[in-house]
């Protein structure tokens, strides 16, 4: 019986070992389908209801909205371990190509006035070949070796220009560590 014990206990420790070891996409940071949003914010001029890929409602940027929601963490609250990087990952609604809005990425430094210490994201205009329909969009972003547990991780979507609406739902985030 002891023998089976220790057995079960090995496999078990072997099946726990950390994906994040092997370098691949470990837990999640977050994930929104932004139906918990309405009443919480100040302004929520970027949620909407005229287009969402799952339940009532997704974000939106346009000509009056610049931003879409901002997500704003501290990196040492989002893991235990200093991310190597980040899966970004969500669906996207283009209407037409006058849409060119990207999904952004920044490494913020509090300590800095809040100064960009790096900055990636996903270009939508690039990303997405079909208008018109929701479309996932997904990209692996390596951070740099240098940021700091006490730096913002802040991920938006951004008009960039875009002179038609541009919508985004169901987004989510893994740490790569």
């Amino acid at each position: 019986m002891k023998s089976l014990f220790y057995a079960l206990t090995a496999l078990s420790l072997v099946a726990c070992s950390s994906d994040a070891e092997k370098g691949d996409a470990g837990d999640y940071i977050t994930r929104n389908d932004f139906e918990s949003m309405v009443g919480w914010l100040p302004d929520a001029g970027t949620l909407t209801k005229a287009h969402a890929h799952s339940g009532a409602y997704a974000v939106v940027v346009d000509p009056e909205h610049e931003f879409s929601l901002t997500y704003n963490a501290q990196l040492g609250k989002v893991s235990p371990h200093k991310l190597k990087g980040i899966t970004l990952e969500a669906w996207v609604f283009l209407p037409d190509n006058k849409a060119t809005g990207v999904l952004g990425v920044q490494i913020t430094d509090p300590d800095q006035g809040n100064k960009e210490v790096f900055g990636d994201g996903i270009k939508l205009q690039e990303a997405v070949k079909e208008y018109n329909k929701w479309v996932k969009v997904s990209k692996e972003i390596t951070l740099p070796a240098n940021i700091a547990y006490t730096q913002n991780l802040k991920v938006f979507l951004w008009r960039s220009g875009a002179a038609s609406p541009v919508y985004m739902d169901d987004i989510s985030i893994k740490g790569v560590e």
